[in-house]
């Protein structure tokens, strides 16, 4: 097992637990640190990792990743991208991280913001498979997810942890640290435990997902036709049924899913061609397209 340790409260904690667990529990634990090269501090907080892993007699592993900064991109979500292309390479078979009740609260509440459906809402689960592992890691696990931040600082503070605070966290024209700082504070004077709540909410999210992904299962197994998918088939289910269904599918390539606007596109043509006229569908670099009535990527 391998833990993501950014030497930030969160992970310290984590690492400080599995650390006192693992004679009893017989489990080979390691710690990675991901140097993203955006702060001027980043060599100072790999060095302070490396450290507290020699404390505590954890190996240590280093990665450096190198992030997007384009023009109009989310430099949130190109070091997170960087970080799991990171952990998709390490020799462990689970990716510990150590998100807990407060950053699921916020990430729900991003995903709201941002039009998500159920499987978005849904938010982390506490297990899921690590898609596009290279080497060992097959799950990512956030054994924290049921804990509030307030109550890792006391197990901290309990334990004399010392960790590393990141300036940028608290830089609110990020939009997670603006949910944070700005949205949660104005939430909890006007709702009695808001945080708890939204984990509640997105476990229901969670729910509701399962259920429209095993409904998706049952439709796929009555379309599919050799590698592709029964044209007719689909045009005989209505819009809500359809767009399950192709979610479905385009999330089983693996490919990220497309906008609603996107999605739309490819059910009209569906719904507005006939077998015998060309049906091309562009995503993440490869195409749909129609043979006479079986639908296929290429």
């Amino acid at each position: 097992m391998c833990v993501g340790f950014s030497g930030g409260l969160d992970s310290t904690v984590l690492l400080h637990l599995l650390a006192a667990e693992r004679a009893s529990s017989g489990v080979v634990l390691s710690a990675v640190h991901v140097h993203h090269g955006l702060n001027p501090q980043a060599d100072a907080w790999a060095r302070h990792c490396r450290a507290v892993c020699r404390h505590w007699q954890v190996p240590f592993l280093l990665r450096r990743v190198s992030v997007n900064r384009a023009p109009r991109t989310s430099l949130e979500q190109e070091a997170r991208t960087a970080r799991y292309a990171a952990f998709s390479t390490l020799p462990a078979d689970v990716m510990a991280l150590a998100h807990h009740a407060n950053d699921q609260a916020e990430t729900l509440l991003l995903q709201l913001l941002r039009g998500a459906g159920p499987k978005g809402l849904s938010a982390m689960a506490s297990l899921k498979p690590l898609v596009g592992a290279i080497l060992k890691p097959s799950a990512v696990w956030r054994p924290l997810l049921g804990f509030t931040r307030a109550q890792l600082e006391a197990y901290a503070r309990r334990h004399q942890l010392g960790w590393i605070d990141d300036d940028s966290n608290r830089d609110v024209r990020f939009k997670r640290n603006f949910v944070r700082h700005e949205l949660m504070p104005v939430l909890a004077r006007g709702f009695p435990a808001p945080v708890a709540a939204l984990a509640r909410a997105a476990r229901h999210q969670a729910d509701a997902a399962t259920l429209a992904d095993v409904l998706a299962d049952i439709d796929l197994a009555g379309a599919r036709t050799g590698a592709g998918l029964d044209a007719v088939f689909l045009r005989s289910l209505e819009d809500a049924r359809l767009k399950n269904l192709l979610r479905r599918w385009i999330e089983l390539q693996p490919l990220r899913q497309p906008s609603e606007a996107r999605l739309l596109a490819l059910v009209r043509a569906l719904r507005q061609s006939s077998n015998d006229t060309r049906l091309e569908w562009h995503h993440e670099g490869r195409v749909v397209r129609r043979t006479k009535s079986r639908l296929h990527w290429e």
